[in-house]
């Protein structure tokens, strides 16, 4: 039988990076992965939008989306290629009660860096790399709020470069009959005020939801420096168990 080409390019490429001290990690952001979970959600909040997120909407073809972000750009992900089926955009940022609040967006030599826009300021070696920073004023409400018209299971994708804890801060409501939250988990002070990774993985725990894998890191840029943050997804332990009723606050 003839060898696979493939495995062995994959084998001499892992023996390359372990001479550098290196381990290549597979990116996990993929439709049949998140499909291999069994869930099953009615509806799926996609908080920070940027452009879209397609392995989300091509997971569940049949769940109802909201597409939360605070730049009207953002409304585009409703009619490009890799649009969900059922889907509307609220633009709107979210946190732990209504406010009004400062949206930070960098822009550097490419242009306009819509995916790194926060509500916190970066402290991050990234903050060097921007050119000027772009202020708007934004609409911030609750997730519980937003999530009060929508019935039945739900899973929810947090992508908010460090403004992660205030959101489910105002989602405990929605958490009691969330199945699965894909969270960007930041593992250094990127932001000036985050809260350290453990207290949002205690959130999550105590309403139920637990540490299941790891769908994406990224790194320093270092080669072998610590990683800077990871796409974490967590699940109920025992698929469609209720949550706890003293949850986080």
């Amino acid at each position: 039988m003839a060898p696979d080409t493939a495995q062995i390019d994959r084998a001499q490429v892992n023996r390359f990076l372990r001479r550098k001290g290196l381990t290549a990690i597979a990116d996990k952001s993929r439709a049949e992965h998140l499909q291999s979970f069994g869930l099953a959600p009615d509806v799926v909040f996609d908080i920070g939008v940027d452009m879209g997120t397609p392995f989300l909407y091509q997971a569940f073809p049949d769940a109802r989306f909201a597409l939360i972000d605070p730049r009207a750009e953002s409304r585009a992900a409703l009619t490009g290629p890799d649009a969900p089926r059922l889907a509307q955009f609220f633009e709107t940022a979210l946190g732990s009660a209504p406010a009004k609040l400062t949206l930070n967006i960098p822009h550097s030599d490419k242009g306009e860096q819509g995916a790194m826009a926060s509500l916190r300021q970066r402290t991050d070696t990234m903050a060097t790399k921007f050119n000027r920073i772009e202020t708007r004023t934004v609409e911030v409400t609750t997730l519980d709020h937003i999530a009060a018209t929508f019935k039945g299971r739900v899973g929810l994708k947090i992508d908010t470069e460090g403004f992660e804890d205030e959101v489910l801060s105002g989602a405990t409501e929605t958490l009691l009959r969330t199945d699965f939250v894909i969270l960007e988990l930041s593992l250094i002070q990127r932001f000036a005020g985050i809260a350290p990774p453990s207290h949002l993985i205690n959130r999550l725990a105590v309403a139920g939801l637990e540490f299941r894998d790891v769908l994406r890191m990224t790194g320093d840029g270092k080669g072998g420096g610590a990683p800077r943050l990871m796409d974490i997804l967590f699940t109920r332990w025992h698929p469609h168990a209720p949550a706890p009723q003293n949850h986080a606050s």
